[in-house]
C-alpha cells in the first residue's frame, strides 16, 4: 500500500537498522481506521489504543525518548499533577521527554504526550512546561486529536502511527513522499498533528483552568506563548511548537486577559525543576566539553540561589565528559549542603560507582531506599548498583519486591531480565522478556522468546506447564489479529 512504503521511508530516514522496521511493521496488524466522511464513526478506543502504542513505539525506534529514571518520574509526576486537576473521563496518559533541540510538545492518539528538551530547558520556570502539558491534555481530553485523526481514510495503522511519529519528532518532509503521494495527501496528513485555531483557543481556555485547579499560575501560559512569540522575532525561524499551534497576537490577549480574570491564591512549583533543567542540559549535550566550559563561565556569574543547579549540572557534564574525579569532590560538598536532594544523591552515587568505590554508592542508596522504599529512580539505581557490584540476585529480591513493570519504559523490564539471567534463572528472564514485547504489542517476537525459553535445557515441567500456557495466550493474540 502507498502508505506503508512512505512509512518505510520514514523509519529509515530516522536512521534505524532493518531489524527495528521489521519489529515495527510486526508489532500490530494492519488494522484500517474508520473512512473520514461525515456519518463515519470516531476512532474506537481499542482503536486508539493501539495506535497510540505503535505511535509510541516508532517514536521510541527513532532514539530520542529519555529513558532515564530521574526525567522519567519527574515529567510524569508533573503530568499526572495536571490530570488529576483535569475532566479525563478515565483517558489513560503516557509522558515522556524527547532528546531534541526543537521547542516543541506534542499529543499524540492514546493521550501519549511527548515534550522536547529544548522546551524544558528553555523554559523560565515550571509553570511554563506546565502549562504546555496542560495545553496538550486538552488536546486530548476534547478530542481533537481523535478528530484529527478520522482525517486518514482507511490507512493502515502501522503506517500511519510511523508517519504521525515522524511528524512529531520533526523529521517529516513533504517532499519525500513526493513519489509515493500527492502533495494534497501529503498536506494532509501533516495537519493530523497541528490543530484549528477554535482548538487552541479551547485547549488554552480550559487547560488554564487545569493549570489554575493544579495550583500553578494560570499565567504561565500567556507568558510562554510570548516567550516562542519573541525567540521567533530575535532569531527569525519559527519554534517547532508554533508550526502546529499557530500563535496570533490576538490569541496571546485572549489568554492573558482569561489568566488574569483567575482569584489570586498560593501556587506551588518543585524546586527541582532547575535540577531538572541541567540534568537535561548535561543529558542531551551534543558537544560534552563545550557544555563543560560553558558551566565553568557560568559558575563566574551565577546568582546565589540558583548556584546548587548549576554546580550539579556542571559536575553531571564533568562525568558525562570523561572526569568523574573531578565532579566527584563537587557532588559530595553539594550534598553535605543539601542532603535530601534526591538529583544530588543519586548523582553522587554515580560518581562513587564510576570511580570504582561501590560500597560507598550502595551504602549511600541504601540509606535512600530504606527512607524513600517506593521511589521508582531509587530502587531502578540501587538495583543497577547492585548489579555492578556483582550481587544480581539482591538485585533481583529487590526488582521482585517493588515490581517496576511499567509497560511505556523498558528500563525496568531489562534490568530485571538482566537480573534474571545472571541471577541463573534464564527462563525467567526469556519470559519477562516476552511480557515485555507483549505489553508493547509485538506478539511475534513475544513468541520467539518464549520458545527460546522452552528450549533450555533442564527446564522442570512446572516451568514449561507455565511458558506453554504464555505461548497460548500470545498464539491467541495472533490469531485474534
Amino acid at each position: 500500500m502507498i502508505f506503508t512504503t512512505l512509512f518505510k521511508r520514514f523509519i529509515l530516514g530516522m536512521g534505524l537498522s532493518l531489524a527495528s522496521l521489521l519489529y515495527l511493521q510486526t508489532a500490530y496488524a494492519d488494522i484500517p481506521l474508520p473512512s473520514a466522511d461525515s456519518n463515519a464513526p470516531t476512532l474506537s478506543d481499542l482503536q486508539e489504543a493501539q495506535l497510540g502504542k505503535q505511535f509510541f513505539l516508532s517514536i521510541k525506534a527513532s532514539g530520542q525518548v529519555i529513558d532515564d529514571p530521574l526525567t522519567n518520574e519527574y515529567i510524569n509526576t508533573l503530568g499526572n499533577r495536571l490530570v488529576k486537576a483535569a475532566k479525563t473521563n478515565g483517558q489513560t496518559f503516557h509522558f515522556f521527554v524527547l532528546a531534541n533541540p526543537d521547542i516543541n510538545a506534542f499529543a499524540g492518539p492514546g493521550g501519549y504526550v511527548g515534550i522536547n528538551s529544548a522546551l524544558i530547558i528553555q523554559a523560565k520556570n515550571e509553570s511554563e512546561v506546565a502549562g504546555v502539558l496542560a495545553h496538550e491534555i486538552t488536546h486530548v481530553t476534547q478530542g481533537h486529536v481523535a478528530r484529527s485523526m478520522e482525517k486518514a481514510k482507511g490507512v493502515e495503522l502501522s503506517a500511519l502511527a510511523g508517519l504521525l511519529a515522524s511528524i512529531a519528532i520533526g523529521v517529516y518532509n513533504p517532499n519525500a513522499g513526493a513519489g509515493a503521494m500527492s502533495a494534497t495527501m501529503a498536506g494532509a496528513q501533516q495537519s493530523m498533528l497541528t490543530f484549528s485555531r477554535s482548538n487552541e483557543e479551547e485547549a488554552d481556555n480550559i487547560g488554564m483552568q487545569v493549570l489554575y485547579n493544579a495550583n500553578f499560575n494560570p499565567m504561565s501560559m500567556p507568558n510562554f506563548f510570548e516567550t516562542l512569540q519573541r525567540t521567533q522575532r530575535l532569531y527569525g525561524t519559527m519554534p517547532e511548537f508554533l508550526s502546529s499551534h499557530p500563535l496570533t497576537t490576538n490569541r496571546i490577549a485572549d489568554s492573558q486577559s482569561r489568566a488574569s480574570h483567575f482569584p489570586p491564591k498560593a501556587y506551588y512549583e518543585d524546586p527541582g525543576f532547575d535540577f531538572l533543567q541541567n540534568h537535561l542540559r548535561a543529558l542531551t549535550a551534543s558537544n560534552r566539553h563545550g557544555l563543560v566550559t560553558q558551566y565553568e563561565k557560568e559558575l563566574t556569574q551565577i546568582a546565589p540561589a540558583q548556584r546548587p543547579a548549576v554546580e550539579y549540572g556542571y559536575a553531571v557534564a564533568l562525568k558525562n565528559e570523561g572526569n568523574p574525579a573531578k565532579a566527584l569532590p563537587i557532588l559530595e560538598r553539594l550534598h553535605q549542603q543539601i542532603p535530601d536532594n534526591l538529583w544530588i544523591t543519586i548523582a553522587l552515587c554515580r560518581s562513587y560507582a564510576v570511580n570504582k568505590q561501590l560500597n560507598l554508592a550502595l551504602d549511600e542508596l541504601a540509606k535512600l531506599h530504606a527512607a524513600n522504599p517506593d521511589n521508582y529512580p531509587i530502587v531502578y539505581y540501587y538495583a543497577y548498583t547492585l548489579m555492578e557490584s556483582n550481587q544480581p540476585k539482591l538485585a533481583l529480591n529487590l526488582l521482585r519486591q517493588h515490581q517496576l513493570d511499567d509497560p511505556d519504559d523498558p528500563i525496568p523490564y531489562q534490568l530485571l531480565s538482566q537480573a534474571q539471567g545472571r541471577a541463573g534463572f534464564v527462563s525467567d528472564a526469556y519470559q519477562t522478556r516476552a511480557a515485555y514485547l507483549m505489553s508493547m504489542g509485538a506478539p511475534k517476537a513475544a513468541l520467539d522468546q518464549l520458545k527460546m525459553a522452552l528450549a533450555l535445557p533442564n527446564n522442570l515441567e512446572i516451568n514449561k506447564a507455565k511458558i506453554k500456557a504464555q505461548m497460548e495466550e500470545v498464539q491467541t493474540s495472533l490469531n485474534g489479529n
